[in-house]
């Protein structure tokens, strides 16, 4: 009897054991990606960006501009400045969710991954970045445009970072505004660690720069030269690309008369 007892209360400790080791293991994880999982809420990430720019931009007068950059086109800053209320940035998921797929995939941790965002604007895409599992520590902005003390002044065509610096790079919405795109594209793949990932995202549209400048801005928005397609983002990038993880490269099918051209890969 005393036997069957002792052996009841050890099967009870070791369940008690195998239920907190539950709890830590599946519970905790939950509740601490709380605040993450808040992030990827738009009105969560616009408040919060939004009063960070309030207090930078408003109260501390912090905004500062790069000026007469080599290879930058003409209208760059003052295009960007009218959009700097774009706060939440939901453009930028398009290349952040095809690098969190990847990651997954490989069984890669995207909080060890040291992240470079070229012309994030304002802090929404550093907010995106680490809703989506890279830590904040590791995420370095670069723009031509900074209030905050995560973007850093600076010019893609002549980065202030030494080689090998990067495992992600992300370019989104940045190249269009380059008149020496190949210089950009140098830049890039040398700041990058060997088998970096690098993401790359611009803007197409059937209407001439000149068409929309007469329609609707009065001024043709980043460089008069165009990149076509999503392959020509790639040939920037030449012999360096290893693999294309992808590619979105269909504006021949698309219904509306805009859109986005996409590429996702690794450098050799």
């Amino acid at each position: 009897m005393s036997t069957d007892l002792a052996a009841a209360d050890g099967s009870t400790t070791k369940h008690r054991r195998s239920l907190r080791r539950a709890l830590v293991n599946w519970l905790w994880p939950i509740f601490g990606d709380f605040p993450r999982e808040l992030l990827r809420t738009k009105l969560v990430r616009f408040i919060i960006a939004g009063a960070r720019y309030v207090w930078f931009v408003l109260i501390l007068r912090r905004l500062r501009t790069v000026s007469g950059s080599e290879g930058v086109a003409r209208s760059t800053i003052k295009h960007n400045l009218r959009g700097m209320l774009d706060l939440h940035v939901e453009r930028s998921l398009r290349l952040i969710y095809p690098i969190a797929m990847w990651a997954a995939a490989r069984r890669i941790s995207l909080a060890d991954q040291k992240v470079l965002t070229i012309g994030p604007r304002t802090e929404g895409e550093i907010f995106n970045l680490v809703a989506h599992g890279f830590r904040r520590r590791n995420i370095t902005g670069l723009d031509l445009i900074s209030y905050s003390p995560s973007i850093q002044l600076g010019d893609m065509h002549a980065m202030p970072y030494p080689d090998a610096s990067f495992d992600v790079i992300i370019a989104g919405w940045v190249i269009s505004y380059s008149d020496q795109k190949d210089v950009a594209a140098s830049e890039i793949a040398r700041v990058a660690k060997p088998g970096a990932i690098v993401a790359v995202g611009i803007e197409w549209g059937r209407k001439s720069p000149e068409q929309v400048a007469a329609e609707r801005t009065g001024y043709i928005v980043g460089s008069a030269k165009r990149l076509p397609t999503a392959q020509a983002i790639l040939d920037l990038f030449g012999e360096r690309v290893d693999r294309v993880y992808a590619k979105v490269d269909d504006q021949d099918f698309a219904p509306e008369d805009a859109g986005d051209l996409l590429v996702v890969f690794r450098l050799r």
